[in-house]
């Protein structure tokens, strides 16, 4: 009896509660490259790369002075170039008068009637003085010119006013006479001022 209630009170018994493990938390793992670590990988990394772009452009920069230096090097040879150049051309010129003056030298001396340099010179005085007589006799010739034309001026003037008198002192007798005169006298004095236009006009024409 005893066992048949020690079954029973085992069927109806709660099942027993299994053991609860007492374990630590995990914790979490540590990386192995820091972000502290990262940081300073790439900041390096930006570092490199700009004093690589430095160097880079220092390289352009002396290579540029390379060629400034060689455009100036350049400049100074064409300057001395240049030089030589014109220094040659003066002495060909030079040269050139040289061999034109032994050329006129030995025509001269060729010349049956060269009498020397004294008579160069004597008749070169002659040509000069006879150039200045030249001269004078045009500044002469164009003062008489003037001179001429200044009193034929005048005497034009001179004959303008003796005719301008002598159709007033016409006018002032034909107004004492008759009716036959006054109609008369403007045909005499259209006569007379023809007369002076004509000669005007050939004196102008001259």
């Amino acid at each position: 009896m005893s066992d048949h209630e020690s079954d029973t009170e085992d069927l109806f018994a709660s099942p027993s509660a299994k053991p609860i493990s007492r374990e630590p938390p995990s914790r979490p793992k540590t990386p192995s490259n820091p972000p502290s670590n990262r940081y300073d990988d790439s900041e390096e990394s930006r570092e490199a790369n700009l004093r690589r772009e430095l160097e880079g452009v220092r390289n352009i920069n002396e290579l540029i002075e390379g060629v400034v230096g060689t455009l100036e090097r350049a400049k100074g040879n064409m300057h001395t170039v240049s030089n030589t150049v014109n220094t040659a051309s003066t002495l060909l010129n030079t040269w050139t008068r040289i061999l034109s003056q032994t050329e006129h030298n030995q025509r001269l001396i060729l010349n049956p009637s060269w009498k020397g340099a004294s008579q160069d010179l004597a008749e070169a005085e002659a040509e000069a003085q006879q150039k200045a007589r030249e001269a004078e006799r045009r500044a002469a010739e164009d003062e008489r010119r003037r001179a001429e034309a200044k009193r034929r001026q005048e005497e034009e003037q001179r004959q303008r006013e003796a005719a301008a008198s002598g159709r007033s002192s016409t006018s002032t007798r034909g107004t004492t006479r008759g009716t036959r005169s006054v109609d008369l006298h403007p045909q005499q004095t259209q006569a007379r001022r023809l007369r002076l236009e004509v000669h005007q006009e050939l004196v102008e024409g001259f």
